[in-house]
């Protein structure tokens, strides 16, 4: 059953012109352990949530049993319930009411009995050393936070996938967690299909791998077994990548005279016994082992340490950025390509503003249309990504609108004594004015918050209460909470994405990318308002360690706002917009 790429790429999902994933091409076989190694931005989740389904490749082609992964855009139900893949912080995932309801929920696509379901859920927590905390009634968030990372990592194991996709399993895990998974991993190597982790822990993973495969920006440095990456280390090296201590270790003993380990000593059983023995050979000679990993040829016990650390921080290969591949997260994006990026915060803020003003003023459906053309025009070239963003915003929207102008007509009525319901066009046009207003106001809002960074947001803001700042008023507390109510609106977009490929994932719905169906709701929009309440809370800590209220200065500094003529431009063509739309109310 084997799982293969073919010259698969992928593109950032806010320019696709910038690839996350170049050309790669890849087999994995049956009944392999394979480690994704790389810095931040390599491209090893991405590769991760390729091989899930959860993403269709910009190019190429993914096949899983020589079967296509992807037709018309979309995974068939049978190749998802053989992949599982487990998220970075998969703890956030969880929204049922109890322990045994997350596993339900992860195991519903299976078609499971009772007994089975129950067979999968007792094997899962043996398999990570679950004990009395998790008591099937249990709510799981009444566990800790390793619990409930132990807990989400159980439900995808629970599944048993034949293809198992792990993002980072041991991060936050304490010793003895990471241990029973490490038995899991070593115990199930004899199944079907495989298990793929991208991991930072080299120490940890890499005795149990069959395979590394080192990732540089988005391409392949290195694939091979441990063994051999170990006996030439020059791949981690170029990619960025910290040396495995079996490597740094025989190095240090070769400094010092004593033959290096040899290859395939890779846990640290296996390095202490190869130390001994080398030790027993040089018996007769005074080896002080304690020093070993200070001592340097040119007696300086520095060297080493910044050998290394040059080692571990070394640049990413000149091959790689002329190939216009880099990290993720690393590039601006690409609405910085955009006029509305480049202006000026102040002007942003002003275009706001009169697009505000004059959706406001109108009165009449006539005017609320003309209101809505400039609106519409400053979403043209905008990035792809706020696009799909406002989109996702309108869509529930929409809806809204629909139903509250169907409602607001809605009236009762009596006819010869018998009550009847009708409808009154008058009262569902008046309503219908007032809340495509909102629309118009909301779509201008999420304009602004998109191509606004947040820093240059405040600056803005705060040069323009200025004047109301000589007065003493607190104008450094509204600019705050007004840039942060704008900062909230994207954040949610993104909060939605990420939660939407996690139901995804457990759901192992056939639908599109991007799209969430009915039922799956609860399991999202529970772990989304978690996780924007965390963040809501996070920012008031920031601010009041911070003590924004009494650094004025930090918020009124604007020397670095400059207006350029295509800032003028704007704000005269927005001046006369505003003035037309409020000569057409008029």
């Amino acid at each position: 059953m084997p799982l293969t790429l073919h010259n698969v790429s992928a593109a950032a999902p806010d320019d696709p012109n910038r690839r996350l994933l170049s050309d790669v091409s890849l087999a994995f076989e049956d009944g392999t352990v394979t480690l994704l190694v790389g810095r931040t931005g390599s491209g090893k989740s991405t590769l991760l949530q390729l091989l899930a389904g959860m993403r269709p490749p910009s190019s190429g082609e993914i096949r899983l049993n020589d079967e296509p992964l992807w037709r018309r855009r979309r995974v068939t139900q049978p190749l998802l319930l053989q992949l599982g893949l487990t998220f970075q912080f998969p703890e956030q995932q969880l929204f049922a009411r109890s322990v045994r309801q997350e596993f339900g929920y992860s195991l519903r696509p299976y078609g499971l009995t009772a007994m089975e379901k129950e067979q999968r859920i007792q094997s899962a927590c043996e398999d990570l050393g679950l004990g009395a905390a998790f008591d099937p009634d249990r709510s799981p968030f009444a566990l800790s936070g390793g619990q409930r990372r132990r807990l989400a990592l159980a439900t995808t194991i629970a599944a048993s996938p034949d293809w198992l996709l792990m993002d980072e399993p041991t991060a936050g895990l304490e010793s003895a967690a990471a241990k029973e998974l490490l038995r899991y991993v070593q115990a199930r190597k004899a199944a079907k299909g495989g298990i793929m982790i991208a991991t930072h822990d080299l120490d940890l993973f890499l005795p149990l791998a069959d395979r590394v495969i080192v990732l540089d920006c988005g391409t392949i440095a290195a694939d091979g077994t441990p063994a051999a990456l170990c006996g030439n280390p020059e791949p981690f090296v170029q990619a960025g990548v910290g040396l495995p201590s079996c490597v740094l270790l025989s190095h240090a003993l070769a400094r010092n005279g004593i033959t290096p380990i040899p290859e395939g000593k890779l846990s640290p059983e296996d390095m202490a016994d190869a130390i001994a023995e080398r030790l027993k050979e040089r018996r007769g000679v005074a080896i002080n082992v304690a020093s070993i990993p200070a001592e340097c040829p040119d007696g300086n016990p520095e060297s080493e340490s910044k050998s290394n650390k040059s080692e571990l921080h070394a640049p990413p290969p000149p091959q790689s950025q002329a190939a216009g591949l880099s990290q993720e997260g690393e590039h601006p994006p690409a609405a910085a390509k955009s006029l509305w990026y480049r202006l000026d915060p102040r002007t942003n803020w002003l275009l706001y503003l009169f697009m505000v003003l004059g959706a406001m003023l109108q009165s009449s459906w006539l005017g609320l249309v003309c209101a809505a053309l400039p609106v519409a025009a400053v979403y043209i070239g905008l990035s792809r990504s706020a696009l799909v963003g406002a989109v996702k915003i309108l869509k529930p929207l929409a809806w809204f609108m629909a139903i509250s102008v169907g409602l607001a007509g809605l009236e009762w009525t009596a006819s010869s004594g018998f009550p009847f319901v009708g409808f009154s066009l008058e009262n569902s046009l008046a309503t219908g004015l007032n809340v495509f207003r909102l629309f118009l106001i909301t779509i201008a809002s999420y304009w602004f918050a998109a191509t606004t960074p947040y820093g240059r947001m405040v600056q803005g803001l705060a040069w323009g209460l200025g004047y109301a700042k000589r007065l003493k008023l607190p104008t450094d507390s509204f600019a705050l909470a007004v840039s942060l109510m704008f900062k909230f609106i994207p954040m949610i977009v993104r909060e939605w994405q990420r939660f939407s490929d996690i139901v995804r994932a457990r759901g192992k719905a056939a639908i599109r990318p991007g799209t969430v169906r009915g039922r799956d709701m609860p399991a999202l929009v529970v772990p989304l308002l978690l996780a924007l309440f965390h963040r809501a809370e996070e920012m008031t800590s920031a601010l009041e360690m911070k003590k924004i209220g009494s650094r004025t200065a930090l918020l009124g500094h604007t020397d670095s706002l400059r207006l350029t003529r295509a800032d003028g431009l704007a704000i005269v063509s927005g001046i006369l917009l505003l003035g037309g739309l409020a000569a057409l109310r008029g």
